[in-house]
């Protein structure tokens, strides 16, 4: 009886360290205005598209700080993505030469030049670092 639930924990325990969680604290955000999105890919093609990502959340913009966690995350390098929908119209507002009118950011801090950075530039490892703070710009 011992051995079987010895061996059941130990099951339990390998199981729960391939799952990974990630903490995104969001900072500069502008107090009560809007709602901000934050968006987790898995994959470089997909990344930083809007509604493509494998995991997002909505968290109102109640302070200058938000947090958002993705828990169960299976091993292997991530990149999010964040912006403040300040006017709450679904969407990351951009003026007339494409470039963002509201808040955003990328993991990392990263930065792209002449639009998003690089999967890769964004890209983090839950297991390395399991909380990353975005600075909206």
């Amino acid at each position: 009886m011992f051995a079987k639930v010895s061996a059941l924990l130990l099951c339990s325990v390998g199981l729960s360290a391939m799952a990974e969680d990630l903490t995104v604290e969001v900072r500069n955000v502008k107090p009560n205005a809007g709602v901000v999105f934050v968006g987790l890919y898995d994959k470089a093609a997909d990344f930083p598209a809007t509604r493509k990502g494998m995991a997002g959340q909505a968290l109102e913009a109640s302070s200058d700080t938000v947090v958002a966690t993705f828990a169960g995350l299976t091993a292997g390098r991530y990149a999010v993505a964040v912006y403040q929908d300040e006017n709450r119209n679904g969407k990351l507002d951009k003026n007339f030469l494409g470039l963002p009118t509201e808040p955003y950011g990328f993991s990392n801090d990263a930065r792209g030049s002449m639009g998003p950075p690089s999967f890769d530039a964004a890209a983090v490892n839950p297991a390395a670092t399991p909380k990353i703070v975005i600075n909206l710009r």
